[in-house]
């Protein structure tokens, strides 16, 4: 007992003085391992977990103290998987694709840092700590695949779309006066609560997914009331609650399939504007990356994403290519050849006001993909 002890110890002492630069590889190589297993891009929530449990490891040296400190993110994981239509299956997928990748750059990560029986014992350690990982992924999944259920068996069963605004929402909005306003808030999974829906001011529908609120309760005041959770749009006068209430509804979904990733609780809408802008049209995307970035195809793919960073930091700093250097940490002469190299390619797209801003959409697409 007291040699398991021992090595533990070594295990944290010699984990802590690992290279940041090494570690960083790992984390970059299992990232790329689960989004290949997964059929995925770029995801920034797998980043994050992944970022977190390697960190939560060295840091701790021990496998169930580290899956402990990490267990609220892999649960999140977990249940946005389910969200996503997947299944404990599909997750094993993922996690056997880290395990692999773990085993493959430990080596490299640990170099000297770690010798002899030690060495044994770390990777025993490592495996013990993806199972972990992995069964508090799966609770999570599992506890939200079943509570979707329990929500499709209790939805009353519609035959045609729900109407924008129901008609107390309709009255309340004909109770307002000139200037005065209300605040739409949907819900993202579990349904608003009934004392909320049932406060002077507030109209909800009967499945209670949206309500008309006053627009003089701050967010802090509706985020107490919520057990789930919920988006807070703009607030609106009678003249635009009905584009509002689409616009809100479609955010709610998007946070619900896992479109757009937001852990809080009451998500204001205004922050989600960037992110439904790049997710709301995909063809839209893919045609602005074809009409721009076609002829970059056959190019390297360092090539490519260097020659892509460079000019998404140019379009939205604006800054003298000397500045943008420094900021890259690259030698001037490299962002001044970079910016030809750019012009070349794209030519007066570059002067022109519109396909600008279709160059800053599709780098927002396509550089996640490139990256990965």
């Amino acid at each position: 007992m007291s040699l398991v002890v021992s090595e533990r110890q070594m295990i944290v002492a010699s984990s802590r003085d690992l290279s940041p630069t090494r570690l960083t590889h790992l984390s970059e190589q299992i990232r790329r391992a689960v989004l290949t297993a997964a059929g995925a891009q770029d995801d920034q929530l797998v980043h994050e977990v992944v970022h977190a449990a390697v960190t939560a490891f060295v840091e701790e040296g021990e496998a169930r103290t580290a899956a402990a400190r990490v267990a609220p993110l892999m649960d999140r994981l977990g249940r946005r998987q389910a969200r996503r239509g997947s299944d404990a299956a599909a997750l094993f997928e993922s996690f056997r694709a880290a395990r692999i990748a773990t085993q493959r750059g430990l080596s490299a990560v640990i170099g000297e840092a770690i010798t002899g029986s030690v060495v044994i014992r770390l990777r025993e350690e490592l495996m013990s700590y993806l199972a972990f990982l992995f069964s508090h992924a799966r609770a999570g999944l599992e506890l939200e695949r079943e509570r979707i259920e329990r929500a499709e068996l209790e939805r009353p069963r519609r035959t045609t779309a729900p109407p924008a605004l129901t008609s107390s929402q309709r009255r309340a909005l004909a109770r307002l006066r000139d200037g005065e306003q209300l605040v739409v808030l949907t819900a993202v999974t579990e349904p608003l609560p009934i004392a909320l829906c049932h406060q002077p001011g507030v109209a909800a529908d009967d499945e209670r997914q949206t309500a008309l609120a006053p627009a003089a309760w701050c967010a802090e005041q509706l985020c107490e009331w919520l057990d789930g959770q919920a988006v807070l749009g703009p607030a609106v006068t009678i003249n635009d609650a009905i584009a509002a209430v689409a616009l809100v509804r479609r955010a709610a979904g998007m946070l619900a399939d896992g479109t757009i990733e937001d852990p809080r609780r009451l998500v204001p809408f205004e922050d989600l504007l960037g992110a439904m802008l790049l997710a709301s049209n995909p063809v839209l995307n893919e045609l602005m990356i074809a009409k721009h970035f076609a002829s970059w195809g056959p190019m390297p793919a360092s090539r490519r994403v260097a020659l892509a960073e460079f000019l998404q930091l140019w379009l939205e700093r604006g800054q003298p290519t000397n500045q943008l250097a420094r900021e890259l940490g690259i030698p001037p002469q490299t962002a001044h050849s970079r910016m030809k190299a750019v012009r070349q390619l794209l030519g007066e797209a570059l002067d022109d006001p519109t396909q600008r801003l279709e160059l800053m959409v599709a780098l927002r697409a396509i550089l996640p993909r490139w990256r990965s």
